[in-house]
């Protein structure tokens, strides 16, 4: 029967190495459901002890060894029985695969330790993982070969699995595996723990209502961060930036450790974004605060930098979302005003050819002069979807114009020596002197978003 070999599989584990109950039902994890490998080793022990003390009865000396070794694995009931006969308890020895580390008790202090802090936290649910030194994993793959074992489970499981009972049982939270809030790696063997607190994502739009604040901090031209004369010794080209007057305000709220701020695209330093804005996704590193009303957040940054920076659209986001922001970025359109001086006055019957000749073509565009040392030198082919143009006097036009993420508008205008093709200046042969430049409209990446989670559904399937 499958039940006696089994057994005979578990003595014959004992009578060469000294297993505790957890190291020794691990073995045969995958047989049973709905009991733990401590039980599952305290049930194997338990049928050996019976049937040796039966032995014992009937005067045969087999019996008696089986208790001896049972009891040198801590087993009490053989512990008492020996003491009951007479006989003196044998030396106790360690488990040969972890040595003593996997304890009820241990368990319940490193637990405690763990729930004390994970209070601090707003969280819905978690993960326990766990470390284990090398040389125990070896002496347990040792064994399962020696005895042809095919029916446990690895020594982290059983280690997560005990560790992350209790702390359920005790925080009434869920463990998820795919995406936790909190992660805990666990070092039983060196009585330690880490704490991982995954990012929170927040999407949202920012309008940017004044020039020359970049979407990200600038480090001096002249000391790179250093300090100097030129920029007074703050090491910056510019005192503030977007992601600085939205991160840090929710920071502070989240009481997170940091933030990153990413962008869907950027604007030049000097143009500003209207209409319903640019959207971003904000990282905030090891948050404490998970749970917060975000239009206390949008209330937040708006007071903070009025007249600078306003935040719409606030939603909580994930990682996925941020994949998709950044991969789609480069495919939405975008829409812009340019208010353009030119040199000369402006022909109105060029002006009316280029918006015929700048509708729905392809601008062939190397990386602009003004960004080549910190770009590589390529080009870009990207879509201009139209031009729309609007005489202010004689020399100034107002410019609308839509195109594809990535387009590089000012160049689109200048021309930029050629690099640029076709350009308004070359259509218009008439060099701009002055631009002001402002974001429109960022088109909307949600029908983008919901044909990404079509495709990964079917790519599922």
């Amino acid at each position: 029967m499958i039940s006696l070999e089994i057994i005979d599989s578990a003595l014959k584990i004992l009578s060469r190495h000294p297993l505790c109950d957890y190291c020794l039902g691990r073995q045969f994890a995958s047989l049973g459901y709905g009991i733990s490998n401590r039980e599952r080793g305290i049930a194997l022990k338990t049928i050996i002890f019976m049937s040796a003390h039966k032995l014992i009865k009937e005067n045969i000396e087999e019996g008696l060894e089986k208790i001896k070794l049972l009891s040198t694995c801590n087993h009490f009931p053989s512990i008492k029985l020996l003491e009951k006969l007479g006989y003196d308890r044998p030396s106790p020895k360690l488990c040969f695969i972890c040595e003593g580390y996997l304890d009820k008790k241990r368990f319940k202090e490193v637990a405690s330790k763990i729930i004390d802090e994970l209070r601090e936290y707003e969280f819905r649910n978690f993960l326990v993982g766990a470390k284990v030194p090398s040389e125990i994993r070896e002496r347990e793959d040792m064994i399962r070969s020696e005895y042809m074992i095919t029916t446990g489970e690895d020594i982290k499981e059983d280690l997560t699995r005990e560790i992350g009972r209790l702390i359920q049982r005790e925080i009434g939270k869920e463990i998820e595996y795919k995406t936790p809030e909190v992660v805990i790696i666990v070092d039983i063997f060196s009585d330690t723990y880490e704490v991982q607190v995954n990012p929170l994502f927040i999407y949202g739009r920012y309008r940017k209502l004044q020039k020359d604040i970049p979407q990200t901090s600038w480090y001096c031209r002249e000391c790179w961060g250093r300090g100097c004369i030129r920029c007074n010794y703050t090491g910056r080209e510019y005192p503030e930036s977007i992601s600085e007057l939205i991160g840090g305000p929710a920071v502070e709220l989240f009481e997170a450790i940091d933030f990153k701020f990413h962008g869907a695209g950027r604007e030049d330093v000097d143009a500003v974004v209207l209409g319903s804005g640019r959207p971003f996704i904000i990282e905030l590193k090891h948050p404490r605060k998970r749970f917060i009303e975000l239009k206390i957040l949008e209330e937040k940054i708006n007071q903070e930098a009025m007249g600078k920076v306003e935040v719409l659209d606030l939603r909580y986001s994930s990682r996925r979302e941020l994949r998709l922001l950044k991969s789609l970025s480069p495919l939405v359109s975008k829409t812009y005003e340019a208010i353009v001086e030119f040199e000369y006055d402006v022909d109105e019957e060029a002006l009316r050819k280029l918006t015929v000749e700048m509708s729905s073509i392809t601008i062939e565009q190397w990386t602009p002069t003004r960004v080549l040392k910190r770009r590589s030198d390529k080009l870009r082919k990207k879509k201009l979807h139209y031009v729309e143009a609007e005489k202010i006097n004689s020399k100034v036009v107002k410019f609308k114009i839509k195109a594809q993420g990535g387009l590089y508008i000012k160049e689109l205008i200048d021309g930029d020596n050629g690099r640029t093709k076709p350009s308004i200046m070359e259509l218009l042969g008439n060099k701009p002197v002055k631009i002001q430049l402002a974001v429109l409209e960022v088109e909307k990446m949600q029908n983008y978003i919901e044909e990404g989670k079509r495709e990964d559904n079917m790519s599922a399937g």
